[in-house]
């Protein structure tokens, strides 16, 4: 059996995004892997575990839910890369060098060959990121923020080139924590996803939007998915 490529996916515009740029430079992704923690906080993405399972589905690549217990990550990552035969991680990484030497550190221990095509190494630099991927054609909501550095009115505002502009006075991609996304619709999905039904949580000083109903829809425009 050949190795495979695995990407690490949360439903948001950087791993989606990493997604496409590895493919584009050959880097193969045949699995995408959905981590769940003992966080002591509601994650957006967790509580929203139905829309991303359906975006992932949407780009056609098998998707997997791995729980990772605290102090038990490398082992849990190490018995399912050795299950799927995994030789090559993406990672949807921008500027974070400490979460960057995290997937380093992974990919070193299980030798497996890490891709970080989205990297930029600084802030500065990262906004070119963001305007790529708006520019690439996704369409991602911004589904949790931070109320000390955004406003709870972005809560729900799908990021455009207006945005890009606007983020340029934070870290533009949101890798410090400033906002999270979800990805609607992306020239590698098949088909677009509308949000029918949602409520919004107050954690501390963090909006998030938790998805209670969902359709998806074809490019073609027929219904062929719903969420609840």
């Amino acid at each position: 059996m050949g190795k495979k490529g695995l990407a690490f996916f949360s439903g948001g515009k950087d791993s989606l995004f990493a997604v496409f740029k590895a493919r584009e430079k050959g880097v193969p992704v045949d699995l995408l892997l959905f981590n769940t923690h003992d966080f002591p906080r509601p994650n957006v993405h967790e509580i929203n575990g139905a829309l991303v399972r359906a975006i992932a589905s949407l780009t056609q690549i098998p998707f997997y839910t791995l729980h990772l217990e605290n102090g038990q990550e490398f082992s849990k990552l190490r018995k399912f890369f050795s299950q799927h035969n995994v030789g090559w991680v993406v990672t949807g990484n921008i500027n974070s060098e400490d979460q960057l030497r995290w997937y380093e550190d992974l990919c070193e221990e299980v030798g497996a060959e890490l891709h970080a095509p989205l990297w930029a190494g600084n802030c500065s630099s990262s906004i070119n990121v963001l305007a790529e991927e708006v520019a690439s054609g996704i369409k991602a909501i911004i589904c949790d923020l931070d109320s000390s550095v955004l406003s709870e009115d972005l809560l729900g505002r799908v990021i455009g080139t207006d945005l890009v502009e606007e983020f340029s006075s934070i870290d533009p991609c949101g890798e410090g924590g400033e906002y999270h996304t979800l990805v609607l619709d992306a020239p590698i999905m098949r088909g677009r996803i509308f949000l029918e039904k949602l409520n919004v949580l107050e954690v501390g000083n963090r909006f998030m939007l938790k998805v209670e109903k969902f359709r998806v829809e074809p490019k073609a425009g027929e219904l062929f998915f719903e969420g609840i």
